[in-house]
Order: structure tokens, then sequence, then C-alpha cells
């Protein structure tokens, strides 16, 4: 038996927006993101889900992924809709923690049944009426592992002839397809259990390839072989948007460097001009500088009687401003 399993919903409930309602305790930010694409994938197409449940299986080095993506009529057996009238599909899956083989036993086996993952609704009662403002819509609950006995358990011990899965080790750009049949369905879910690498398929595909999604292993109603291979349309990759701050200091430190070099320039045309203009007035400055020194002797002499007048009034005991004698009359500086 497996070590455990942790039950994933992703839904929409009654007022908000599809996202997961439940993931395993130990999913870091990483591991989330890594189910988000996956789950967000089996809903393309959405409108040939009716009757048509979607199968996926998916692995990376650390957890493997059992889960169906179904309207939520087909689920439980009753019509359920939101507050704009619209029926509602859902994820609803197992997860369990990977071993060094990455090969998982006494799983959910493939059928045309959901008995399984039918009481995995119960994760959307809870949330169902909860609002926007509300502190349950911005976070998921978290699930415990713990051991399931499986309705028709499938056992990965069993000697099968299984087809050759596509890897993204192996071929990333190609998408084997399978035409889609209980039986072959059936031995794809085993191959893609026992699988000792990365892995994702998804089976009962009604509709077109899903062919820009991360799943290289589809059964689908258009296949026109038993089996081919298509060409992948990778997902586009967004850039990675760098926080304000970052862009703000990049603008500034650039802001900052074409100032500097600005003054830099200003700067030095300055000291060119002043240089050039120093070298025409040298001439000038020479004969200018000896009329100079000559008035500054004779105003020197001029002026040696009121400069003794003044140190003389130094000695007067009033504080502040000194006042000057007059040979006419005696006048305040105010």
């Amino acid at each position: 038996m497996s070590k455990g399993w942790a039950t994933i919903v992703y839904g929409r409930t009654y007022h908000l927006d599809f996202r997961l309602i439940t993931i395993p305790q130990d999913f870091t930010t990483a591991e989330t993101n890594w189910a988000t694409q996956h789950i967000v994938a089996t809903t393309q197409q959405a409108r040939n889900l009716k009757g048509s449940p979607r199968w996926s299986l998916f692995k990376n080095h650390h957890h493997c992924v059992v889960g169906v993506t179904c309207m939520v009529k087909d689920l439980i057996g009753d019509p359920i809709k939101d507050d704009q009238d619209r029926p509602l599909y859902i994820f609803v899956g197992y997860v369990t923690q990977l071993n060094e083989n990455q090969a998982i036993e006494h799983f959910p086996a493939y059928s045309d049944r959901l008995d399984n993952f039918k009481i995995l609704y119960q994760a959307i009662e809870p949330v169902w009426l909860v609002k926007n403002y509300e502190p349950a819509s911005r976070a998921p609950s978290l699930s415990q592992y713990y051991p399931i006995n499986f309705y028709n358990c499938e056992s990965s011990s069993a000697h099968r002839e299984l087809p050759l899965l596509n890897s993204p080790a192996q071929d990333p750009d190609q998408i084997y397809l399978w035409q889609n049949t209980l039986n072959r369905n059936r031995l794809l879910w085993q191959a893609s259990a026992q699988a000792a690498n990365p892995i994702a398929t998804c089976l009962n595909i009604q509709g077109k390839v899903l062919n820009n999604s991360p799943f290289l292993n589809q059964s689908n109603t258009e296949a026109v072989k038993e089996f081919q291979i298509v060409d992948r349309i990778a997902p586009i990759q967004q850039p990675i948007a760098k926080p304000p701050e970052a862009n703000a200091a990049a603008v500034n430190t650039s802001l900052s460097q074409k100032i500097s070099h600005r003054a830099k320039e200003d700067l030095d045309l300055t000291l060119q001009q002043a240089a050039k203009m120093a070298n025409e007035l040298r001439p000038r400055f020479a004969n200018a500088s000896q009329e100079l020194l000559n008035n500054f002797g004779d105003w020197n002499q001029s002026h040696s009687t009121e400069a003794e007048q003044i140190e003389a009034s130094a000695h007067d005991p009033e504080f502040g401003f000194k006042t000057k004698k007059s040979s006419e009359r005696k006048q305040d500086w105010f």
C-alpha cells in the first residue's frame, strides 16, 4: 500500500472564480505552480467535458498526482451552478509522495466510473459561499497524507505489455497521441504510474489534442491512427517582471549617470573658455594692475588722517556702533 495520499481540488465556488481549494500540506510554491499548470491544461475545451471525464496522471521527482477533470453533475449527480447560473466543472485528485524509483502502487484504476473521486467534492462545501473579502478566499486548505483503500484499485505489479511513453527528458517538443479507447487508456494509465521519470498523461479527451499543454501523452477521439506523433506548441513563457523598486533604482542610476556626464561636459567647456579669455586679457591685466597700484598709493595717503580719527574713537565706552566726529556738527550713524 502507498505511504499515503493527500487530496487536491481545483474548482469554482458559488461566488468566486476557479482556484485551488485544497492542496497537500507539504506543497511548496514551486509544487503548487507545477500542479496548477497541469490542472488548468486539463480544462481546455471545457465544453467537451459533459459526460466525458478527463483522467490525468502527472509526476515530478517528488510527487505524483492522479485525478479527473469533469462536470460536477457527472461527479456527484447533481447539477451544481454558480451565481451566474452556469454549470460547473472541477478537478479532483489524489497526491502521493514518491520514493526513489518513482513507481506507485495501489492507485485508483482507470475506469468509466468516478467512485474513488466523488468523495473529494466535500472539500467544496466549507467554502461554497465564501466571498472575495473573506480570508478563506485567499489561500487553499491543507490536506494530510493517510492510507486509502481505493475502490477498484490498480496494482503496478501486474505484468502487461505497456506502451512506450514520452517524457520531457526524451522529446519535449512532441506529443505521443493514441486513439481513445477504454482498454488502451487502461494500459496508458498503468504505464504512466510505473514510469521511472517525470511524466504527464491526459486521457479520454473529447475533441482536439491539447497541443499547448505539458501533457506529452494523450488519448483523444480525433486521433486518426492508433498511434501517432504530433508537434507540441509550448506555452508562451512570460518574462520575469522586475520588482518596482528595482526598476526605480535602474532609472535613478541612469539619470544620475546622465546628469554627472552632462555636468562634466559643461565644466570642461567652462574651463576651456576661461583659459582662452585669460590668454586674451593677460596684456590688459598687466597695464591695469600697474595703474591700480599707483591709484592705491594715492588713496592710502589721502585717507591716513581719517584712519587716525577712527582709531582714536575706538577708546569711547559706547557699545555697538561708533560715532564719527565732524568738523561741522556731531551726527549719529543712525
